[in-house]
């Protein structure tokens, strides 16, 4: 958990009396590669650090098309995006529109919404990282609803190229041009082109 408590540090500071509680939230689990996290139907309960290893949030249209919306990524001591659950189902009451599988053999550490909740109005200073942290998620959904807006099928794929080669590393083709908002023919052009 030293990437989780280098995250908090990140945003605020805490000592090693505070870190024992934060990691007292915290259950440690192990998926197999094709495990369930979460699916839909369900309130999202849970809050998930992915520790080690390669986690996938998709939905499925109502055509029955595989949608991957984000990969939750800890792996040599690089992280992108390592929070995974469905805060807004959770918020909400409301089923999750969402599943979350573990794409290779992961380690999770799993938190309950409501106990995050309450750890959180223990204090002015846990408000602030819950505060920090939902501004951190409004960035990356405001810039990933900006960049399916107004970019072209190439700009899309060149700024996840930069900012996130994981995902065309780590997805086939088919989900990682579901991430891009394009078709899997479009994404084959583009990478003829590049």
């Amino acid at each position: 958990m030293k990437y989780l408590r280098a995250y908090i540090e990140s945003m605020i500071e805490i000592d090693e009396e505070e870190w024992q509680t934060v990691t007292e939230l915290f259950t440690k689990k192990e998926y197999k590669k094709g495990d369930e996290l979460f699916t839909a139907g369900e309130i999202c309960q849970k809050l998930y650090y992915v520790s080690s290893g390669i986690t996938r949030i998709y939905s499925i249209s109502t055509e029955g098309k595989d949608l991957t919306w984000a990969l939750n990524y800890n792996k040599n001591g690089y992280q992108l995006d390592p929070f995974c659950g469905d805060y807004v189902s959770y918020l909400t009451q409301t089923q999750s529109s969402f599943f979350a599988e573990a794409l290779e053999d992961c380690t999770v550490y799993e938190a309950d919404f409501v106990a995050l909740d309450k750890y959180y109005e223990s204090g002015l200073k846990w408000m602030t990282l819950a505060r920090r942290i939902s501004d951190a998620q409004l960035v990356i959904i405001a810039q990933r609803t900006q960049m399916l807006k107004r970019l072209t099928a190439k700009e899309k794929y060149l700024l996840m190229k930069e900012l996130a080669p994981v995902y065309e590393e780590v997805l086939p083709d088919y989900q990682y041009a579901t991430v891009l908002g394009i078709t899997p023919q479009s994404l084959s052009r583009i990478k003829r082109g590049v």
